[in-house]
Order: C-alpha cells, then structure tokens, then sequence
C-alpha cells in the first residue's frame, strides 16, 4: 500500500512537471526594457538578438526594446560598436533593463572609413588606425607629419618648414605626375589638410588597398586618409592644451666648408696644382710663398647669420558635451611657430565646431562639421640652388663680412681696392651671389595670407529599423593674398637697380553633395550591412589675380602700394579652372557568425577631364576575411585570441595628372608673335593665332589595380598583435606628356595613356602591451617595404629623364622600363687616374689626368662615351621602420619614437658647388683642401683641387656624387607626469599633466649632407639641390581637463 502511494505521488509529480514545462516552452513572450551606458545614459542603435535565431530588434533614441523570445531559456545578446557584448539568459523576467560597459579595446578599432562606420576585427581590407593617443605623442603644427611610422605602409617624408605639408605616399608610386593620396576630412575630400588643427582630429584611418579604398573609385589610387574630428560626449568637458619652446637649427653645410685661412690656402693650392701662377699678387712674390690675407677678411659663418633658435607657442582650448539627443564639440588654437631661418614664421588661428542633434525619438537627426583657419606667414622660396639655404651654405665664402656698416651690407660687387683684395681679377672669384642676410631681412615685412574654410551639415533619417537615409552637402572656401616687395640690391653682381611691388590673391570655393542609404540588419549568425549612394562634386571655381609695379621712391612700408609706383611692369587676370565629378557607389558586406567575412564594392565616375567618350570609368572591389580563431581546430589554442586571414583585389583611379584642358586644341596668339601680313607690306598688325596647347579628348583614366594577401592576429590576452600584408599594384594606362616632333611648333604636349608600372611589398605591423604591477608598457613596430618598377612607357620610348632632376650638368635621374622612377644615371666611378702611364693605357677619356676621375669602359669600346652610363643609384629605400615605445609609472610616463629608412641612395648635388674649384665661385670644403688627391696623397676618393672644368672633372652626372641615404632618428623623447587624482579632485580639475620633449634627438647616418631625409618630384626625388635644414625641439606641455 506504501509503495503504491509512492508511486502515485511520483508519476502525478513527473506529469505535473511535464505539463508546466510545456506550457512554459509553448509559449512565446515579449520582453522590453531599456538599454544604457555607464554615465552617458540612454543607448540607442543597439543590436538586441535572439542567439542561435534570425530575431532581432534595435534599441530606440531612450534606449528602449521591444523583442518576442521563443520562451524562457532564450538568451539575449546585446551589442553595439564600442561596448562589450552582454548575453542575458531570459528566465522567468519580462522586462531586462541592460548596462553596457565601454570596451577601450572595441572604442579604439571602431573605423570611420567615410560612407560606412565598421570595427576593425570586421573588416575584409587593409586599413591603418592612427589614434588620438598617438597623434598628441608628438605636439606639432603638421597633422601629416604625424602619420610618419604610425602605421605600415605608409611612407611620410617631414619638412621643418614653418606651414609645410610631409610628404605622404602610401604603397609607393602609381603615377608619374601625382602621387598624393586623397584626404577625406568629416566626409568633405580635399588634397591638402595644413590648415587643420591636429587638436582638433580623433583618429586618422588610411585605406590602403582596393578593399578599402576602392569607394572612392577614380581618386582612390594613389591611398585614402580619412580624418576624423572630435565628437561630444554626454556632460560637459573643458580642456586646455599648450606647448612652448624653441627649434634649434640642425647641421649646417658650413660645419663642413672652409674657414678664411683655409679658404686661402686652397686657393694657392689650386694654382700650385695647375702650375699656373709663379708671382701672384696676393699669395706673395713666388709660388713657394704663404698666401697673405685680404686687410679687410672676416671668418663669417654665414650659417650661423641666416640661422636662429626660433621659439614656438601653441594653444588649445576645446568645449565638449552633450545630452541624452545632443552633442557638440568646441575648438580653438592659436600657433605661432617662427622658422630657423631668419624672419622665416607661420602663425595659425583655427577655429571648430562640431554638433548633432537627435529629434523625433530616433529617427531624424541633424548635425554639422564646421572649421576655419587663418594663416599667415613668410617663406623661405623655393628650395634648391636659388634657395637662401643653399645660397649662403655654398656661395658665399667666409672671408666675406655681412656689413661693413650697420646699415650698409658687403656684397660681391664691391670695388676692392688693390690693399683689400687685389683688383678685379680676383674680386671675379667671389662670383655674383647676392647678400643673403640682406634679402631676408629686407623681405621681413613681405607675407602670405590664407583663409581656409571647410564644412558639412547632414541629415539622417531612420526610415525603419535597419534602414537609413543620410544627405551631406559640405563644401569649402579658401582665399590667399600675398604681398613680396623687393628692394633695390647693390650688392651682388647681378643687380636689381629698381625696386618693384607684386601683390596677388586667388580664392575659389566647391561643394559636394552626397546621398546614401544604409541598410544594416542582424538576422541570427548572419549581418548584412549595404551601402548604394550618389555624389556630386564641383571644384575649382573662382579668379585669380596679379599685379606687379616698379619705380618706387621711398621703401617705407606704408608707402608700398601699387598704385604709388611709377611703373606698370605687369598684370594678370584669370578664372581658376573649374572639375566636375558625379559619381554611384554601392558597398555590400556580410558576415556569418564573424567568422566568414565577405565585401563588394563598385564606382561608377564620370569626369569633366575627359572627353565625351571616355568621361566614365567603373572601378570594382572583392575582399573577404576568414577567422580562422573561431575553427574548431584551432579551440585547443587558448594563447591565440583572434587571427584572421584576408584578401582583396580591385581596380582604383587616378585623374590628378589632367586639367580640363588637356581634351581641348587651345590657341592663343599677340601682334607681336603671330601678325598676319597683308598684301605684303609688312606693315599690319592684326593679331593671328598659333596653337598653343595639342588636346586628346581620347585620354581616359589612369587605373591601379591591386591584390592584396594578409593576416591579422592577437594573442596571449590581446597583449600581442601582428598584422601582415603582401600587395601588388599594377597601374595601366598611365598619363605622360610625350615629347612630339619639332613640326609640332611650340604647343604644350597633350598627356596620353601609354605607360605601366608596378609596385609591391610588405607591410607588417608589431605591437605589444602589458602591465606588470604598476608599470605600463606599450611598444609597437611597423615596417614597409615596396618596390616600384616601370614596366612600360611608350612605344619605341624605353626611357625619359625630364623632371625636376635637372642640374647644371644635366639630369641625374632617368625614368626606364625594368628600373623604378627617378633612378640615378650617370659614369661609374672606377678611381681617380694616379699619373700619365694609367692615362695612357686607359680606354679614351676626354680631359683624363692624373687626380681626375676615371670612368667605367661598360661597353668595352675602348672608349668612354655616353653609351657607357649606367645606373647608379636608387632613391627608394629597401624599407622603412618605426618603432614606437611607452611607459607609465603611478602618473610618470615616457614615450619615444624612433623612425628609419634603410637602403635608399642621395644624388649630393651640394658636393658639386663645394667639391670642385671652377664649378661655380663660392664656398669650398674642406674635404677639398685636406683629402683632394696630390701626388703626395692618392689613396683618396676625392679628386684633385684643380681650375680645371672638363669631362674628367665637374661636367657629367657621375657616381661621386651618390651617397647612402640610410639614418635613424630619435624623432621624439617625451616625459610627462600626471598629477594625483586625490590632489586635482580637491579643486574640481579632472587631469592635469605636464611634460617635456625633444624633438630630432639624434641622426645616425653616414650621409655627409644636411638631412637625409629628403622629398622632391616624384619622377627626379632623392637629389639633395639644398633642404630647409633638420630642426632639434625643445618644448615644454601642460594637459588640462576641467
């Protein structure tokens, strides 16, 4: 009787379970509640998903859900870009309220790439993050030079200029004539970005293959930067930043050039050389005497004149904040930055705001990115052989004094007396260089002036969950006026007797007009986010303007108007050239379970560059990305977080080569150039016309197509991260200007398709962070390599050597199939011939003596000619490499930077003005006085100090010229410390950090020039013509945040 009781209460007890648990399974339910964020409140846009199922909802402007489970065992996972994710098992609740928890990790991969917003573990394209972090590690005026070493791929050549751009080129060359990437600025494209305030910007992203940057089809291929400025956050944030301290000019040439005793002595080494003078009136009564100093002979040092320390300030101060639908973001910075090159300065004022507004819930939202800058400043001109730099380094000797009076300066065409210098013979050897301290600081009151401003407004529109539509019209004005008044000189032998004024200013304006809708869905293990849009843009337009008159009576500044001077010497007028561009673009990407990754792009373009037939291009993309970390095979693997394998390929554009013109015939023509004669008389003067410019409407777009293989992977707790990349870009139909026969007339060349090249390479990042105790470490290295080839130029045409190589010797570069751009090419160097009898056997060299150079025989003709030239050198490096590290100590922190380019070669041109006597007069080395070959010294590279100028000697572009170009340099050492929080707290400031830094702490480099770290055209780079000088800093910060 017991066990049947038992059994009874047993079987009603099962039935009884059964029955409720079917009844819970069967049954569906909703669930609601409110998602937020650690003190930012209310989240909206978040994914709340059923896992394991295709259910899904998004969270609305207050945060809030509405989702139906299955039932109970239900779990719900919460996600959105920047937080962790938060799974919640359903149970027995009805309404699940969630906090999520910001993931610094997630917040700092989150990738703005212009159209699309995406994490970077996400994507399928090779892309660079520079942060925030990163970009203050080294306060500066230049947000590109910031880029340098920060991420792979990337190859940023610095100029200490006061205002000056790097140089950034990303993967090498695609071009012959532009190779600057396309810089996107909040969604608003632009070519330069040297008025922004780094301040101002949160992270910079380049896209570096067609995966990733192939959206922006025809101005894609040269790499994309994407700048992203400072947003607001929910309360409110003051913060000030400011920097002071000085630039000390670097290395001068003249460390290496000739005091006024030396500068004497070679000299009568010279004659004693060529056995020319016996009693010379100067250097004594016989040519065993001692030279005798000029009465009047300084030692001046003219680098140290023309050179300073130059302080620099700088200030910023931003405003941020927000609410629960608003945020906006504040910014204002004001740089002076004066040049160590004297009255060299830029002073900088710019001004931000950013803002968005949330209306109707979530649906609409409004918003703007606004700056504006004002620049004003004075140059050093060009760079090169006219170049102040150059000009006081290599042709004016020490001997010479700057003044002789405070008002009056020396120069070269002073009449010497037979007491000072010894008469016009040797007054001739000075040569004709102006003063330079004298027209730099004549020139002190002479500027430029720029206005910049940049800007969009948008408007977003949540059309239902899942689907947006988002219209930006940005645009931009800028304006420049300078003023340069240049006095009369007396002092150089090529004077300018009148003084004349030149003012001008050119202003345009553009616009773009963007439309997109946005399509971004989680259905259970599957994510689909697309992207199809229409853009418009108009550039270019606006007048410029010259004027330039002479004859002026009085140089008093107030006085310096056009209108005051008494001769109109010129003037000039003309619209700016306005570039239209429409454009379709359409992005897909899909993602299974995160693991399997898969993107398109396509871009149709149409250019008013191009003719009527070949107005439009298509450029396409295909990537995909493979988690491997999630395979079963690897599960067992728990030191590996996440490794992802990768691959794209695509075609990209280029169309920076052309202006609209290039598809018209243009002709122009003046009375005096193109008269026609009427009858014979030759008396008429009515005007003809003559071609002027040869068009080809048939020129279409310059195309790189690129492949790209990587992997990215984290390990041992996300400590340790390697990202690895192997690309190739091949660009066709290439635009050149190929030179036409001379029955062509004097008409410009149109540009045509005819050339290829190539390019590949690796890039490979190493990072690696870690805290041991109360020490943080941080290191991260990147490097890049590339190597470019020409694989085509024209028919017949294996070969060109115009370009900015040109020298007084002719061009150093020369651009060939099966060599990379601007190789150098000239005679090899085989030694220095020691006396007759090696003359006598060598094979036929014009000029050849003993202590001059001798030539490689290549073609072993017996005969030294222009057919026995070679390549020489290669301006590219074999790689180039940034290490970047950083520790942290209870509020004490250190960062450094160390940046390296290995294996790329200089064409020292500066050794011709200071290497040979007759190159041109001027200063002199002292390799030239103490290791020039003589009879008594042949085991030298140097040639012998000779007046003699021939083939043998200073006329050929020739390898002694050539120099490896390899350095590395401590770009930046920096020590802060960060007051104690308990300290701060007491008076309402949330941080407050102050630090000190140097800035080009040391070089090593065997180049015996001014910096190895040079720019230039891209199709002649690599050839040192006189550089701004490398400039050490030496600064002191504070960080404040209220």
């Amino acid at each position: 009787m017991q066990i049947s009781t038992n059994v009874r209460r047993i079987a009603l007890f099962v039935f009884s379970m059964v029955l409720s648990a079917g009844i819970l399974f069967g049954q569906e339910r909703t669930i609601t509640g409110r998602v937020s964020a650690e003190e930012e409140g209310p989240l909206p846009g978040v994914n709340v998903t059923v896992q394991g199922t295709t259910i899904g909802a998004i969270t609305d402007a207050n945060g809030g859900y509405s989702i139906t489970v299955p039932g109970p065992t239900s779990v719900l996972v919460f996600s959105s870009i920047g937080y962790v994710t938060k799974p919640v098992t359903v149970g027995t609740q009805s309404v699940i309220d969630v906090v999520l928890v910001s993931d610094v990790q997630a917040l700092q991969e989150v990738v703005v790439t212009g159209y699309t917003t995406q994490r970077k573990r996400d994507l399928t394209g090779a892309v660079g993050v520079v942060e925030t972090s990163e970009l203050t590690a080294v306060p500066t005026g230049n947000l590109t030079s910031q880029l340098q070493g920060r991420t792979s791929g990337v190859t940023v050549i610095t100029d200490a200029r006061p205002g000056q751009s790097a140089k950034v080129r990303i993967r090498g060359f695609s071009s012959f004539e532009n190779n600057s990437p396309l810089y996107i600025v909040d969604g608003v494209p632009t070519t330069d970005i040297a008025y922004l305030n780094p301040n101002d910007v949160e992270t910079m992203v380049v896209l570096k293959d067609a995966g990733a940057a192939s959206v922006y089809g025809s101005r894609a291929s040269n790499g994309v930067i994407v700048v992203n400025t400072k947003r607001g956050t929910k309360g409110v944030k003051v913060t000030y930043d400011m920097y002071t301290g000085l630039y000390l000019p670097g290395k001068g040439a003249t460390a290496d050039v000739l005091s006024a005793r030396e500068y004497a002595d070679l000299q009568w080494l010279v004659y004693a050389n060529d056995e020319t003078v016996e009693n010379h009136p100067i250097y004594g009564p016989s040519s065993n005497a001692s030279p005798t100093m000029p009465s009047w002979a300084a030692n001046t040092d003219w680098w140290a004149e023309v050179t300073r320390n130059a302080p620099t300030t700088n200030h910023d101060l931003t405003l941020s904040g927000g609410s629960d639908n608003s945020k906006y973001f504040a910014g204002f910075g004001y740089m002076d930055q004066q040049g160590v090159i004297i009255t060299n300065y830029q002073k900088r004022a710019t001004g931000r705001f950013n803002s968005e507004f949330t209306i109707l819930k979530d649906r609409l939202k409004v918003g703007e990115n606004l700056t504006l800058a004002f620049r004003k400043g004075i140059g050093v001109g060009q760079l090169g052989e006219g170049s102040p730099i150059n000009s006081t380094t290599y042709r004016l000797q020490s001997i010479i004094p700057v003044r002789w009076t405070a008002d009056d300066f020396v120069g070269l065409s002073h009449t010497f007396t037979a007491g000072d210098y010894g008469g016009t013979g040797i007054a001739s050897r000075l040569g004709n260089s102006g003063n330079t301290v004298a027209g730099l600081e004549r020139g002190a009151d002479n500027y430029g002036f720029n206005i910049n401003f940049m800007g969009n407004m948008y408007v977003d529109v949540k059309i239902m969950n899942g689907l947006n539509f988002r219209s930006t019209l940005g645009g931009g004005y800028y304006s420049y006026y300078g003023v340069g008044y240049n006095f009369a000189t007396y002092e150089s032998a090529e004077n300018q007797l009148t003084p004349s004024l030149n003012e001008n200013t050119n202003w345009g304006w553009n616009w773009i007009w963007i439309n997109q809708l946005t399509y971004d869905k989680v259905f259970g293990d599957h994510k689909i986010n697309a992207t199809a849009g229409y853009e418009a843009i108009k550039d270019g337009m606006g007048r410029n303007l010259s004027a330039t008159r002479g004859g002026y009576y009085s140089n008093d500044v107030s006085y310096r108007t056009l209108s005051n001077g008494a001769t109109i010497n010129a003037a000039t007028s003309g619209y700016n050239t306005p570039v239209a561009l429409v454009s379709m673009f359409g992005k897909a990407d899909y993602g299974f379970r995160n693991k399997y990754l898969l993107s398109a792009t396509i871009r149709r373009d149409g250019s008013s560059k191009f003719g009527p037939d070949t107005r439009f291009g298509i450029f396409p993309s295909f990537s995909a990305a493979w988690r491997l970390s999630d395979e079963p095979f690897l599960e067992g693997l728990s030191w590996l977080s996440d490794l992802k394998l990768r691959g794209s390929w695509g075609t990209m554009g280029n169309q920076l080569a052309l202006s609209t013109q290039n598809q018209f015939y243009l002709y122009g023509g003046s009375a005096n150039q193109s008269f026609y004669d009427l009858n014979g008389a030759m008396t008429s003067s009515l005007q003809g016309f003559r071609p002027t410019r040869i068009g080809n409407a048939d020129a279409k777009w310059e195309t790189n197509i690129t492949t790209d293989v990587g992997f990215e992977a984290t390990a041992l707790n996300d400590k340790l991260t390697l990202v690895f990349d192997w690309y190739l870009k091949q660009t066709k139909d290439l635009l050149f200007a190929l030179e036409l026969p001379g029955t062509a007339g004097g008409a410009s060349y149109p540009y045509v398709n005819i050339a290829e090249m190539q390019n590949s390479g690796v890039d490979l990042e190493l990072g690696y962070r870690d805290n041991f105790g109360d020490l943080g470490f941080n290191a991260n290295l990147t490097l890049t390599t590339y190597k470019n080839e020409i694989t085509k130029i024209a028919e017949n045409v294996t070969y060109f050597d115009q370009g900015g190589g040109t020298t007084r010797i002719g061009s150093a570069n020369r651009n060939m199939v099966g060599h990379p751009m601007s190789a150098f090419f000239g005679y090899q160097v085989i030694s220095l011939f020691q006396n007759d009898a090696e003359v006598a056997e060598a094979p036929t060299q014009d000029g050849a003596a003993p202590g001059f150079f001798r030539y490689q025989d290549t073609n072993g003709d017996g005969a030294i000619t222009t057919t026995d030239r070679v390549f020489i050198g290669d301006p590219n490096p074999d790689f180039t490499y940034g290490l970047n590290l950083s520790f942290n100590f209870k509020g004490v922190d250190l960062t450094t930077y160390l940046y390296g380019s290995q294996g790329n070669d200089i064409f020292n041109w500066n050794k011709w003005w200071i290497d040979f006597w007759p190159s041109f007069q001027g200063q002199k080395s002292q390799r030239l006085l103490y290791e020039s070959w003589t009879p008594d010294r042949t085991n030298t590279d140097v040639p012998k100090a000779s007046n003699q100028s021939n083939f043998s000697t200073n006329t050929q572009v020739v390898s002694y010229y050539m120099e490896d170009g390899s350095f590395l340099r401590m770009k930046n050492l920096q020590l802060g410390y960060t007051l104690p929080q308990s300290l701060m707290s007491k008076i309402n400031v949330k941080s407050l950090r102050v630090y000190v830094q140097t800035v080009n702490l040391f070089t090593l480099t065997k180049y015996s020039g001014m910096d190895p770290e040079l720019g230039g055209d891209d199709r002649a780079f690599g050839s040192d013509t006189g550089s701004y000088p490398n400039v050490k800093q030496v600064i002191f910060g504070l960080n404040f945040v209220l």
